[in-house]
């Protein structure tokens, strides 16, 4: 499934550090269970706080994908599951990308892979936090799948948005700090 970008973006030149060259390209925002692949030149923004989105590049093509997946594992929600829900699972939305990547002949092992989110926000710091599960099953599909993480954001309390560019896999990313209610008196 290839995703068509409908909109250009001005970005202010006090933000484009990196992004020089793609103030007019077609931009695409990803909204919660929304991903694909993108065949043309497109800029990709999202914000993830405990969710998780991974980026995929093909050097060869200059292809990208992207998700912005809200839960771990699809068959922890069987119930839950429609049709085309997909990308609000990190392993299904891993399976779905690599399958349609492999649909053109392109494999695993030559995609350039990065992760990013899995925050904790509420200040969980433990192994059963949402963020840290769906960081931990990005990694694990990743690996069983063959692919290499080539650069990883992950975990903290903060929020990130993200910038991608599909056609050079450059990914930008700006941290929101996090401060609990606690924190400002009264």
């Amino acid at each position: 499934m290839q995703r068509i970008a409908k909109n250009k973006m001005t970005v202010p030149a006090q933000a484009s550090n990196g992004l020089e060259d793609c103030r007019e390209l077609p931009h695409d925002y990803l909204l919660v269970g929304q991903g694909g692949i993108y065949t043309a030149p497109t800029l990709v923004q999202t914000v993830l706080g405990s969710c998780v989105s991974v980026t995929m590049y093909c050097s060869k093509y200059h292809w990208g994908a992207i998700f912005h997946a809200l839960l771990p594992r699809v068959g922890d929600f069987p119930k839950n599951k429609a049709i085309g829900d997909h990308f609000r699972y990190v392993d299904s939305s891993i399976w779905h990308l690599l399958r349609e990547f492999a649909k053109s002949g392109i494999s695993a092992k030559s995609l350039e892979c990065k992760i990013f989110g899995g925050a904790s926000p509420l200040h969980q710091h433990s192994n059963t936090s949402a963020g840290n599960r769906n960081v931990k099953v990005a990694m694990e599909i990743l690996a069983q799948e063959g692919v290499t993480v080539s650069a990883s954001s992950v975990g903290g309390n903060g929020g990130r948005k993200l910038f991608f560019r599909t056609d050079t896999g450059l990914v930008l990313q700006k941290r929101f700090d996090v401060q609990a209610c606690r924190d400002y008196g009264s």
